[in-house]
């Protein structure tokens, strides 16, 4: 009996130690700051740093949360690239974590591997977020290196890497020319910059996010913006586009509508929706996840073209046939005119169109540049809801 009671004596004297250990880590911890650090009162008292180094260099969403969400962004964005089950971070609650993840795929385009479901775990010992993924790890190199490799060749091929009206234009047409418009429920590839430049399909999300990573490689500063859109039937839904930085203003990028199917159902690259302010664009787009400020339609494609006509009569067609030269001159197959309001449209449609004034314009512009021309290859296609004149000047191969 006295063995028994030692015996035990000894269990609990062991647990008491156990105890105490524990107790003066715990104590150790307090006095360090290792704890104290993940406390939110303690957090939101300490600025984060916001990390340029890591996905993207413009994050503007990163901005947009508190102090405490922003390290958590940070402690995520550091490990989520390794793939862990889990990711340790500073304890909140998931309203916070929410505001955190959409960030972080707001963000960081670069981010192709990860799902849209990031799950919150509170233990004793910390708090911790378990991430979906849509890829297996043994995947992620591969597709990493697949879409670095667009990358670099986008990048290389630039003709004027300084200039990044040019530069904006060249990934603009590079996007639209690889991706076309597709969706499937359920597959999140489809909403990925992967899905667009290594697949060549996807949504919206996917064209916008296309468009960042390779204007973040290109060291032109941009976001994306999701918010409504109305399409030509009326009808609205949920959309995703661009905003971009050039010289100085920020202005409104959609690849994805200036990518349509025509009346042939082939694919007809337009320029309705490069560089556009707030104004303009809120003809079909409402309803801004972020508030960029564009104001200005200085860097417009047709206003920096000379394509938009604030009016138009027969005194415009000298304008007009040596703007067609040009782009015979360069190779081009089509020319696109943008009008001010519906009476510049109706005129130039019915007098180029509907009068055959296209013919003598024509005729003027090739002998400018110095071509021939074959009436039977001119196409052309009415936009009455974006006052737009497309000519196919010639047969597409």
């Amino acid at each position: 009996m006295t063995k028994r009671r030692k015996k035990r004596g000894r269990i609990v004297l062991l647990l008491l130690v156990i105890l105490l250990a524990v107790y003066a880590a715990s104590v150790t911890g307090l006095l360090t700051g290792e704890y104290l650090t993940e406390s939110p009162a303690r957090l939101s008292k300490i600025p984060a740093e916001e990390l340029t180094d890591i996905g993207s260099p413009y994050k503007f969403y990163y901005r947009k949360l508190e102090t405490v969400e922003q390290h958590v962004y940070n402690r995520i964005l550091k490990d989520v690239y390794d793939m862990p089950e889990e990711i340790r971070v500073p304890a909140i609650d998931g309203t916070q974590l929410d505001h955190v993840f959409s960030a972080l795929l707001y963000d960081n385009p670069d981010l192709f591997f990860v799902g849209r479901k990031c799950t919150l775990i509170s233990r004793p010992i910390g708090t911790y977020c378990a991430i979906r993924y849509i890829i297996e790890p043994s995947e992620y190199e591969a597709q990493k290196q697949a879409l670095d490799a667009v990358k670099t060749k986008v990048i290389a091929a630039l003709s004027a890497p300084d200039d990044p009206w040019q530069t904006e234009l060249e990934i603009h047409d590079y996007v639209v020319r690889h991706c076309s418009y597709e969706i499937e429920d359920g597959d999140l590839t489809y909403s990925s910059a992967y899905g667009a430049l290594i697949n060549g399909v996807a949504a919206c999300e996917g064209y916008s996010k296309a468009a960042k990573l390779l204007l973040d490689a290109a060291g032109i500063e941009n976001g994306l913006v999701s918010g409504q859109a109305k399409n030509s039937d009326g009808r609205t839904g949920a959309h995703m586009w661009n905003a971009v930085n050039v010289n100085g203003d920020f202005y409104h990028l959609d690849c994805t509508w200036d990518d349509p199917v025509g009346p042939d159902g082939k694919e007809v690259r337009l320029y309705a929706y490069f560089n556009l302010n707030d104004e303009a664009i809120g003809a079909t787009h409402s309803e801004f996840s972020y508030d960029f400020g564009c104001t200005q339609m200085k860097e417009n494609y047709y206003i920096k073209t000379g394509a938009y006509f604030e009016s138009y009569g027969r005194e415009d067609e000298a304008r007009l046939a040596t703007l067609i030269a040009g782009v015979l001159a360069r190779g081009e197959d089509r020319i696109q005119l943008r009008f001010a309001n519906a009476n510049a449209y109706q005129t130039a449609a019915r007098q180029l169109a509907k009068e055959q004034r296209i013919y003598a314009v024509l005729e003027a512009a090739c002998e400018q540049a110095g071509e021939s021309f074959s009436p039977k290859s001119l196409l052309y296609y009415k936009d009455d809801e974006l006052r737009m004149l497309t000519f196919q000047l010639r047969s597409e191969e």
